[in-house]
């Protein structure tokens, strides 16, 4: 299936150490990936409807060379429209004065039935018309309310099938959960423990690599390292990430 993997920092971080666990994801998603990251500027989207695996490294120095405080990224097993960049996660769509960017795990295909009024999909996937069906439904909700009418409205679409989704504006990261998301939190002070990823079998002390005030939280369909601190989210919950921390779990 699909994977997903989201980074909020309170600081610029780089994605070189995720990425080693990372790429491994692509062998059994092979057709396309996608990353997202933001700067003044907002999001800067690099993907392709390739195997990241096998990816060249020149074909991701952008992404191995980006420093920013949000990370969005995917890996795609295709379902749903063709294979190629059209499909390929993440999707773009602007909306309450803000560009948000959305990526998908799961099947939801009746969702290309609900019509959209003010945005048009520029692939086929249930994945994009999703993402835009919950835009214009929640475009006008109250800023105060949005997470929890976010939650409600991923909730209708989880009833299509299934769900697993990362939406962020470059400063929020939610991710809503349906049968399979993790998260791990990363606070100060760090020991000198060492933190292995899963698959690659590469360690770090994140003593050495973090600063003193740097803390981040990470979200993946599947643990990314053998931190002893990650959590399954539960069906239908929605987790709030900003600056690095947890702000709110719904549900």
């Amino acid at each position: 299936m699909c994977q997903l993997l989201g980074i909020s920092s309170n600081r610029e971080v780089d994605l070189n150490f995720s990425f080693r666990e990372w790429r491994h994801r692509g062998r059994t998603n092979p057709h396309g990936y996608g990353f997202a990251c933001w700067n003044t500027d907002g999001p800067r989207i690099v993907k392709a409807a390739s195997s990241l695996f096998k990816a060249g490294t020149g074909d991701v120095s952008e992404v191995r060379a980006a420093r920013s405080r949000m990370f969005l990224c995917h890996v795609r097993l295709a379902t749903s429209g063709g294979k190629d960049g059209t499909n390929t996660h993440p999707f773009t769509a602007r909306a309450r004065g803000r560009d948000f960017v959305f990526a998908h795990n799961g099947t939801v295909e009746g969702i290309k039935l609900w019509p959209l009024r003010r945005h048009a999909p520029a692939g086929e996937t249930d994945s994009e018309h999703a993402f835009l069906w919950i835009m214009e439904h929640i475009e006008d909700v109250p800023e105060k309310d949005f997470s929890s009418s976010l939650r409600r409205l991923a909730g209708e679409v989880r009833r299509l099938g299934r769900f697993n989704f990362l939406l962020s504006d470059g400063k929020t990261l939610w991710a809503y959960a349906d049968n399979s998301l993790h998260f791990a939190e990363r606070t100060p002070p760090y020991g000198g423990e060492l933190v292995r990823l899963m698959e690659e079998g590469y360690a770090v002390s994140l003593a050495e690599v973090k600063r003193p005030d740097e803390r981040a939280v990470i979200v993946a369909t599947a643990p990314l390292t053998d931190e002893p601190g990650w959590s399954g989210m539960s069906p239908g919950e929605l987790l709030v990430v900003r600056d690095g921390a947890v702000i709110e779990r719904i549900g």
